[in-house]
């Protein structure tokens, strides 16, 4: 709890325990499964389909910590010996009554679990493939049982790709209790094969989520094995790569509006993580324009309202954030969309996080924290439970 609010941590994370993975796969996909490889000398290397990883160096290199510092990995001296993944992971991360309790000891009633290994290798495979299936499909039964420790608290995201199965998909996880499901390897090219993903989760009431690094954005900067579109431009540094990882979130926004997504699915949430908030005043006062504009000029294939009313007035977008931006001066259209994330456990994660938020939601109006800290999110969370008490009252 904050000062009497329930607090929801909108992204946490799980770190996926690849040594138990074996048991929840698919018989035919266990020889050729996702694997960890020991390298002392530079640090666990994460093999996609036999070949290691282009997009991740190392996984692990220090014993989990005990302190609660989350350091990077990446960002180790590249001499001494490196602790193995299985070490170097909380047990939090992983272990559903240990997160139970990290929760507790950080004041969070609730948190979202997101994976980690699962935002990065299905952008190096064919994410409909059968193998990539067949991992989603395992993931997916693991995290449910990671989470069956407090179903009301750990609340974990399933990862199901566009597919034309994807609606039958949906449909068994929400039977398990799933209300929340991500889309690996992101959206590629064209929203169309993402149409029946979309009816689905609407009718069964399962919000959308878009995770940076998961969701690559569309821009043909560069491509890499698979085709998938990544998130860097080799000619660019590190600063240009990193200030536009928000990229994904501008543009995933506007092609949702752009294909009149929340026009024909107006009951289906997303939710956006990592892609930072700051940048949505300015950015919708170019969406209004936009469609005013080309409104002006003709055409009669636009979102049949402006922008700003998908944003302002309906609760179908929501956006993570972190304490690191300036929310000082949003404005208030804005504040019922945010929700607080720790991405615990990556590096960055706070150490005590009701220290580390005191100094920034103590200059905030005090609506505003209650919604930051969870009762913006308590509304995304909570729409499947709160439509069921309604059809049972009802129904009697």
């Amino acid at each position: 709890m904050w000062h009497g609010h329930k607090v929801v941590d909108a992204d946490g994370h799980i770190m996926e325990p690849l040594w138990d993975w074996e048991s929840y796969l698919d018989p035919a996909f266990r020889e050729s499964r996702l694997r960890v490889v020991r390298d002392e000398e530079d640090g666990d290397k994460l093999l996609v389909q036999g070949r290691p990883s282009a997009l991740v160096r190392r996984l692990g290199g220090l014993p989990a910590p005990e302190d609660g510092e989350i350091r990077d990995w990446n960002s180790l001296p590249a001499d001494g010996v490196f602790a193995s993944y299985q070490e170097s992971c909380t047990r939090a991360s992983w272990d559903g009554p240990a997160r139970l309790a990290w929760l507790d000891a950080a004041g969070i009633n609730a948190t979202l679990l997101f994976p980690s290994l699962g935002l990065i290798w299905p952008r190096e495979v064919d994410p409909t493939s059968p193998w990539a299936l067949a991992h989603f499909d395992a993931y997916n039964r693991w995290i449910a049982d990671m989470a069956s420790s407090d179903p009301e608290r750990l609340l974990p995201v399933a990862q199901v790709p566009a597919t034309e199965d994807a609606p039958e998909r949906l449909r068994r996880l929400a039977d398990a209790g799933f209300a929340h499901a991500m889309i690996p390897g992101g959206i590629r090219d064209s929203l169309l094969p993402a149409e029946p993903l979309f009816a689905a989760a609407q009718d069964l009431d399962i919000a959308l989520h878009l995770h940076k690094v998961a969701v690559p954005h569309f821009l043909p900067i560069a491509r890499r094995r698979g085709g998938s579109t990544t998130l860097t431009a080799p000619a660019m540094g590190p600063l240009f790569n990193h200030i536009n990882e928000t990229l994904p979130g501008q543009l995933h926004l506007a092609a949702l509006l752009d294909a009149r997504v929340p026009d024909r699915y107006p009951r289906l949430r997303f939710a956006f993580h990592e892609c930072n908030a700051g940048w949505l005043p300015a950015w919708l006062d170019r969406a209004e324009e936009s469609w005013h504009t080309l409104r002006g000029n003709g055409l009669t294939s636009l979102c049949e309202l402006p922008p700003r009313a998908y944003l302002a007035e309906r609760d179908t977008f929501f956006f993570s954030v972190g304490l690191g931006e300036d929310l000082t001066h949003l404005p208030d259209w804005l504040t019922p969309r945010l929700m607080l994330a720790t991405d615990y456990p990556h590096p960055g994660t706070p150490k005590d996080p009701a220290a580390e938020w005191a100094e920034v939601l103590t200059a905030l109006p005090d609506a505003f924290t209650a919604g930051l800290t969870g009762a913006n999110a308590a509304r995304l969370v909570s729409v499947r439970a709160a439509r069921k008490e309604h059809e049972r009252a009802v129904s009697h």
